[in-house]
């Protein structure tokens, strides 16, 4: 950790930037040296955001992280409620809505990341909707682009390249309808 640490900050001064470090999991707050790796990134004057999933969020871990640097926390929002569930675990959907409220009053930034697929793309613009509403400082999609072998046996999740232009006019005029809203689209 500490040798990896010390090659990023070395690239970036050699590049005259700035650090800024995306961890990711499942979920990250699980490593054993999770604590560790933040405190260092506090003493290195590290700013970073951290991709997880909520189940282990609380008021006093969020507070925590935020202390020592962390600026945002991306959640996964794959759908409304029933489908979202379905691609995580039960009860993920009302348990992510509900670490929303958390991560904000922590100080951090909440972005919400959605994998648009087949299955899910219809429920995106109401999900723009829903996030736009709780506040969430950035959402974003990506498509999932699956390879040629799954997609010869998954058709069920393949978004065809007009399907998704369609799919991104609808998004368009949602974020036209909340351009001046918090939330920023991405």
């Amino acid at each position: 950790m500490k040798n990896v640490l010390t090659q990023i900050i070395n690239m970036c001064d050699q590049m005259n930037r700035t650090p800024y470090i995306y961890l990711t999991g499942g979920d990250p707050i699980l490593h054993p040296d999770f604590w560790e790796l933040l405190e260092l990134f506090k003493e290195n004057n590290i700013r970073f955001c951290i991709m997880g999933n909520p189940f282990h969020l609380t008021l006093d871990v969020c507070k925590r992280m935020h202390e020592l640097g962390c600026v945002k926390y991306q959640l996964s929002l794959d759908g409304l409620e029933k489908t979202h569930d379905m691609f995580r675990k039960p009860g993920s959907f009302k348990t992510t809505l509900e670490k929303i409220k958390v991560i904000k009053e922590s100080g951090m930034w909440v972005a919400i990341m959605s994998t648009v697929s087949k299955v899910n793309m219809n429920e995106i613009p109401d999900l723009i909707d829903l996030v736009d509403s709780l506040g969430v400082d950035v959402y974003a999609v990506g498509r999932y682009c699956p390879t040629s072998v799954s997609k010869a046996y998954d058709k069920n999740s393949h978004i065809e390249p007009l399907e998704y232009r369609d799919f991104l006019d609808k998004c368009f005029k949602k974020y036209e309808k909340h351009k001046d809203s918090h939330t920023t689209f991405q």
